[in-house]
Order: structure tokens, then C-alpha cells, then sequence
């Protein structure tokens, strides 16, 4: 009855109008609530639960519902509906709703055209999961994706397209001994660790996503999964369908290895990855031109409570332009959960650092690349910072106020890393650099500014989730030496938000 009431009010407030239940209307919303309280409360136990929803969502595995007893969902009945006797061939049916208010002041320090009204972002998706037998799968996800009141508009490739293929691949699976090799072709999301260099970038509205192949060799009880892929990104295009960037190619080989044993109840695993990416162009505080850069890199991850810690370092080399490429970069996060106290806080702290370059004057390219991140989670929700060029100091804290609901707040102390290089946003784009228009160097000064984010997640129940924040970002030295380039924009930065989002 609660979510019946809460679409109701969200229509009333969309539309303006009157909040007003007829006694009709309450006995349509009790009637609607009967199967939903009868099929979400079961008379047995059920044998197994239901998965957590993913951000890819292809690797959510509903065979579990071959068995009645475990069907205690309301939409367990779509989740698993056999095609054959045997209970082998059968499909299933997902999506995802989202909603998203966002309000800046002084978005970019308060250069540019500013937007200090608000929007509003909406977004629909839907996957149909097609499982043929144990050896042939077939995956379809569409999406649409809509802004609204934003001013100068739609950011390009970040906040609309009317309607696409987010994904749409198949599978075949072949048994290698006591392995499975799972062959895969056509749109699919990539994710690959903290998602650091690798992500869907769930935060924007527009997900990003790869037309390629990859195989994916994974051993029993998770030991050992090895990937390779080669992908090139999808371009978003609202006036028709998308399609593949032909001027980018990305590769690479991506290993998971658990090493139960290394510390104590530590589920410990280890990550190796080796990846190449070709770009016809590329651009950076040194120029532009063609890019062939190739990252080696390792994660390791443990959660030995109270204690956790998760540290990854890579390192990039190849050609840009008509000089070399020698970049690197590293990232520690550490933290304690004091379980017995109240609202059993998490203590953290983070060091990231980034590569920038050094001698803007030599072929050498110190510049690393971020390649395709989920950067919104690690350099502050403002999204102004990114992997590139940077030293990010971020304590933090996490309070659990009860099992759905949690605030959360983070501090980052940014530094550029060269006095030479420019400072780049979560894109990776060029966002502040200390060049004139004449060229000359306007400052020495690294330290870019603070931000402090905070955070109020609720997980209402299993399919509705909500969160609201506010974040701001203290301008440093380095934004007030450069005002003089961006038309005198040095403010500080303040970004709020509030979400909905239903999941099935």
C-alpha cells in the first residue's frame, strides 16, 4: 500500500494536482496491495534468496526459481518462465526506473553559462534474458533517457537519448574441464574492479557501453576468472540509433584471483590486468594527436573485520603524437567499522595520485589516462576532478543508522600533481588549465581546493531505493591564480541532489 500511495503522490506533484483519495481510490489501492502482500509473504521459508540487483544485471542468476517454495517476490513470476518440460529453456524480464533532481551554483567555478534553477533527469530501462539450454544465452536491454529545465541544454553523450540498445549480446558457453568458457559478442556493459579504469558509469544518465567481444574463462567457487575483450565505446546519438566510435579500439586482458589464505578470513583477492587503447585523437595540456597508450596494473582487496583495504597501482606507456608516453598512478583506501558502537561507524582514508606532466615542452607525454572510470565515486560528486594529473587526500565516515538506511561523509583535499599540467574533470576533458591565452604560465600554485560530500542512502525495500545529497567545493589557490582566464570565475561550487530509483 505504502508504494501505491507514493505514485500517487509523486502523479499529484508532477502534475499539480489536489492530493485528495476518494473512497474509491482507497479501495483500488487496498484491492491492488492484496496479491502483492500475498506473494511477498510466504507460508514456508524459502530455500534460497533472491539475488542483489547489479549494475549490469546480466549477472543476476534467477534459475533458483525452478522450486515454488522460493518465489516470494512479486515479480518472481516474470523472473523465471520456462520454455520447455524440462525447465532448462526459460526467460526472464527486469528493468529499472530512475529520477533524479540535480541543482548547481556556480557550476565550474562559476564559469560558463551557469544553470541555477535545477533539472530534472529521468530515466527508463528494460532487459528481456533469454537462457537456450545451459550453453546459449541471448541478452536484449533497451533504455531511454530524457532532461529537463536544464540551461544551455542536454549535456552531449551524458543526459538524453529518447531511445536505444544499452546492451544486446549473446553467449555461448562451452565446459573447459572444471571450467567454463563463456563466449560473448554485441553491446555489453564492461566493468572490471572498483571500477576505476573500467565502468558502465551508472551516475550519468546516458550509460556508457561497448560494441565488441570478450571471453571470460572462470573456475569453480570463483578461484580464478580470467577475461579478454576487445571493444570499441558507443557514441551516443539522439537523432538515431548509436552506434560504435571507429576512432577508438579498446583491449585487454582482465584476471581475478582469490587468495583466500593470504590473511585470515580476508576473502582476499587479487587483480591483474594488461589493457591497450588506439585513439585516432586525443587531447591533453600538451596538444592533441594520436594516441596508442597500453596499461599493466594490479588491485589488491581484503575485508578482515573490523578492517578493510583495497589498493591498485597501474602503469602506462606507448606513443602520443610524435613522442612517447611514461604515466602512472596509484590508490589506497583503508578503513575500520567499530561494529559494537552506535550506528557501527566506518573510519576511512584514501591517498589517490595520478600522473601529470612534468615538461610540457618535451616529446615524453607524463599525462596518465583514466581511460573509462567511475570517477563520480572516488574524487568528490561535483565530478570536476578526475584521474588525471592529480593528488586527492579523502577522509571520511559512514554511519548506519539502521539495515535500510546510511549517511555517509567524505572530505577530499585536491593538489595537482605537476605545476606544469592542467587540472581534468571526471571525463577526462581539459577543465582548468594555468595557461594564458598567450601561452604563458599564470601560476605555480598546485593546490586546486576542498570538497566535502554528503550523503544520505535509503534502501526502502528490496525494489524502491532513494538518496538525497549535497556537496561543495572550496576553490583553492590555483582556481583564484587562473580566474583571470575564465572570466574571473574563482567560487566556490555547491551541487544538490535527490533520486528515486525502482528496481524489478
Amino acid at each position: 500500500m505504502h508504494v501505491c500511495l507514493l505514485v500517487v503522490f509523486d502523479v499529484s506533484l508532477k502534475f499539480g494536482m489536489a492530493m485528495r483519495l476518494t473512497p474509491i481510490a482507497v479501495l483500488a489501492t487496498g484491492l491492488l496491495n492484496v496479491p502483492l502482500a500475498a506473494q511477498t509473504l510466504p507460508t514456508t521459508q524459502p530455500v534460497h534468496p533472491p539475488p542483489a540487483y547489479t549494475v549490469v544485471r546480466w549477472n543476476e542468476d534467477y534459475s533458483y526459481l525452478k522450486n515454488p517454495a522460493n518465489r516470494t517476490d512479486f515479480f518472481d513470476p516474470i523472473k523465471y518462465m520456462p520454455l520447455n518440460s524440462k525447465g532448462d529453456w526459460y526467460v526472464y524480464f527486469g528493468g529499472q526506473g530512475r529520477y533524479r533532481y540535480e541543482l548547481f551554483d556556480n557550476y565550474q567555478w562559476g564559469f560558463g553559462q551557469q544553470d541555477g534553477n535545477g533539472y530534472s533527469l529521468f530515466r527508463l530501462m528494460g532487459h528481456v534474458d533469454v537462457h537456450m539450454g545451459e550453453n546459449l544465452r541471448a541478452f536484449v536491454q533497451v533504455k531511454s533517457s530524457l532532461e529537463d529545465g536544464r540551461d544551455p541544454g542536454p549535456r552531449p553523450g551524458l543526459d538524453e537519448d529518447d531511445f536505444d540498445f544499452e546492451q544486446a549480446f549473446a553467449d555461448v558457453v562451452l565446459p573447459i574441464g572444471d571450467a567454463r568458457l563463456t563466449l560473448r559478442g554485441g553491446r555489453q556493459n564492461l566493468l572490471y574492479g572498483a571500477q576505476r579504469l573500467i565502468s558502465p558509469l551508472d551516475w550519468s544518465n546516458d550509460r556508457r557501453t561497448f560494441d565488441g567481444g570478450k571471453g571470460s574463462l572462470a573456475w569453480p567457487d570463483g578461484a580464478n576468472t580470467l577475461d579478454l575483450f576487445w571493444a570499441r565505446p558507443v557514441t551516443v546519438d539522439d537523432s538515431s540509433l548509436n552506434s560504435s566510435d571507429d576512432n577508438q579500439n579498446f583491449f585487454g586482458a582482465y584476471d581475478v584471483l582469490a587468495v583466500p589464505t593470504f590473511i585470515r578470513n580476508g576473502k582476499s583477492k587479487l587483480d591483474f590486468y594488461a589493457l591497450g587503447l588506439k585513439k585516432h585523437s586525443a587531447t591533453f595540456e600538451t596538444g592533441t594527436g594520436k594516441e596508442d597508450r597500453g596499461t599493466v596494473g594490479a588491485r589488491f582487496y581484503s575485508n578482515p573485520k573490523p578492517w578493510d583495504v583495497d589498493i591498485e597501482g597501474a602503469y602506462q606507456f606507448g606513443d602520443f603524437a610524435d613522442g612517447g608516453i611514461s604515466a602512472w598512478m596509484l590508490a589506497i583506501e583503508g578503513g575500520y567499522t567499530l561494529a559494537d558502537a552506535p550506528l557501527s561507524p566506518r573510519v576511512s582514508l584514501g591517498f589517490d595520485v595520478a600522473s601529470g606532466d612534468e615538461d610540457l615542452d618535451d616529446d615524453e607525454l607524463g599525462t596518465f589516462n583514466q581511460l573509462y572510470p567511475l570517477g563520480h565515486a572516488y574524487f568528490g560528486f561535483i565530478d570536476v576532478i578526475g584521474r588525471q594529473n592529480i593528488i586527492d587526500l579523502h577522509p571520511g565516515v559512514k554511519l548506519q543508522i539502521n539495515r535500510q538506511l546510511n549517511f555517509s561523509i567524505d572530505y577530499h583535499l585536491f593538489w595537482r600533481y605537476s605545476g606544469e599540467d592542467a587540472v581534468y574533470n571526471a571525463s577526462g576533458a581539459i577543465v582548468r588549465s594555468d595557461l594564458s591565452d598567450t601561452g604563458t604560465d599564470l601560476t605555480d600554485a598546485k593546490f586546486i581546493g576542498s570538497e566535502i560530500d554528503l550523503l544520505l542512502n535509503w534502501q526502502i525495500d528490496r525494489h524502491l531505493a532513494s538518496y538525497i545529497g549535497y556537496s561543495h567545493f572550496f576553490a583553492g589557490t590555483f582556481i583564484d591564480d587562473t580566474a583571470s582566464a575564465y572570466d574571473g570565475a574563482d567560487e566556490d561550487i555547491d551541487f544538490f541532489y535527490v533520486a528515486a530509483t525502482y528496481t524489478f
